[in-house]
């Protein structure tokens, strides 16, 4: 990272260089020569003037006459041989086709048919900088302006230095590994969407490595029905024993089905969730079609739809809502003695669903572990895999929402899932229980 900071520096540095040499270039090539033009024309008639009153007093009376042409002028006239100055081939063309050329500090021009110049200079100085002065002073603000970005440039380096260590860090495995932001008033950007991509990762490893733990626990208890039944089989003695533990292995292998299928389910919600479309659905729309579904398995059990929420609307990933309302719905159709109800409200942009029934209910002390994968009451000797509610808490987390569990005036348990009316954008950090 630091080569890479040298390098990006190394080129701003030559881009300034460039630009100061071609400034250089442009006022030499072009407002020198326009200065030098402008200076020559002005004072061309008084050098030539002087040249033609020098030469009418004639040689002999030079002394005399470059006296008289001094005192009109406010600086210094002289006449001297022209093998004292150097000149370039150029100006040497042009004072013999009788022009005043600037030459150095000092305005020339021949005494015709002789090897003399009058010379009228040192000229005085106008106001303003010299050429060295201005190259100077635009070298200095260069030069300024290349502090100034390695200043700025410090900081930026030092955070993408820190992100280069904590990505190695990841990489050699320490998924705890963070930017560590030194900043007081507030961090950059990078530094919070990279350590809420690590969180996210650690995150997701996380519930993966939990979720393979409880994935080996759970497939154990059907393999090993399977296993003694073949065991069994193999001993049966008539063809009814047999009949008998071959069906004890259907119904393992049903159940070993079951936890695949619910474990892709599982397993596939977070990736569907990030990457489906949302869409404006209605809430007491998805509420009705999950009791459709789940009150055919449940005849003796009366589902009490929700009332006047027929106007309430949301923008959300429309399976998974309905996927994880259903799964409530179901669980209390299981659970109920005889009546489930549904309840939809909205307040303050959110959109709460209530699902209760009047079943036995659940401990308070087993609450904060029924949505944990594969967790199941003790006693509870419905069917199922322990994924249900472990589901119903990713959606929720992936919807930018959350489910709780509350005691129902019904005598049951109450399962509110509580979302935002509008899941637009996708939130970058799920919402805890």
């Amino acid at each position: 990272m630091t080569r890479l900071f040298i390098q990006f520096y190394c080129g701003v540095l030559l881009i300034l260089i460039s630009a100061w040499i071609i400034q250089a270039y442009v006022f030499r090539g072009t407002t020198e020569a326009q200065n030098i033009s402008v200076i020559e024309s002005a004072l061309s008639g008084g050098a030539l003037l002087a040249r033609d009153e020098i030469a009418a007093g004639g040689l002999q009376n030079l002394d005399e006459t470059v006296a008289k042409v001094q005192a009109r002028f406010d600086y210094p006239v002289a006449v001297v041989d022209r093998s004292q100055r150097k000149l370039s081939t150029r100006l040497s063309q042009r004072l013999d086709d009788g022009e005043a050329v600037l030459s150095g500090e000092s305005i020339e021009v021949a005494l015709t048919g002789t090897s003399l110049l009058v010379e009228l200079g040192p000229l005085p100085r106008f106001a303003g900088p010299r050429r060295s002065d201005i190259l100077l002073g635009l070298g200095s603000v260069f030069l300024l302006v290349a502090i100034a970005i390695a200043i700025l440039m410090r900081p930026i380096a030092s955070q993408l230095r820190s992100v280069e260590r904590t990505a190695l860090a990841i990489a050699d495995g320490d998924f705890s590994a963070r930017i560590k932001d030194t900043r007081r008033r507030r961090s950059f950007p990078i530094v919070d969407a990279f350590n809420t991509m690590a969180e996210r990762v650690e995150s997701l490893l996380s519930s993966q490595k939990e979720l393979l733990q409880a994935v080996s626990h759970e497939f154990r208890t059907p393999l090993a029905r399977i296993k003694f039944a073949t065991e069994l089989v193999r001993s049966a003695d008539n063809d009814e024993k047999r009949n008998q533990r071959v069906d004890s292995i259907d119904e393992a292998t049903d159940k070993l089905d079951d936890l695949v299928a619910e474990l892709l389910n599982y397993t596939r919600t977070d990736e569907q969730s990030q990457v489906a479309p949302r869409e404006r659905v209605s809430a007491h729309k998805i509420a009705m079609d999950a009791i459709g579904q789940h009150a055919p398995l449940h005849p003796d059990i009366m589902f009490d739809g929700p009332i006047g929420s027929k106007d309430i609307d949301l923008v959300t990933y429309e399976a998974g809502l309905v996927r994880a309302l259903g799964n409530l719905i179901g669980n209390a159709g299981k659970y109920a003695v005889s009546k489930v109800r549904v309840r939809i409200t909205n307040e303050s942009n959110r959109v709460q669903f209530l699902v209760e029934d009047d079943g036995p209910g659940i401990p308070i002390a087993d609450r904060n572990f029924v949505f944990d994968p594969f967790h199941r009451l003790s006693g509870d000797s419905q069917p199922g895999t322990g994924l249900g509610l472990a589901l119903v808490r990713r959606i929720c987390r992936r919807l930018g929402g959350k489910v709780t569990i509350e005691d129902s005036p019904l005598g049951g348990a109450a399962f509110l899932i509580d979302l935002p009316q509008s899941l637009l954008p996708m939130p970058t950090r799920p919402l805890d229980n």
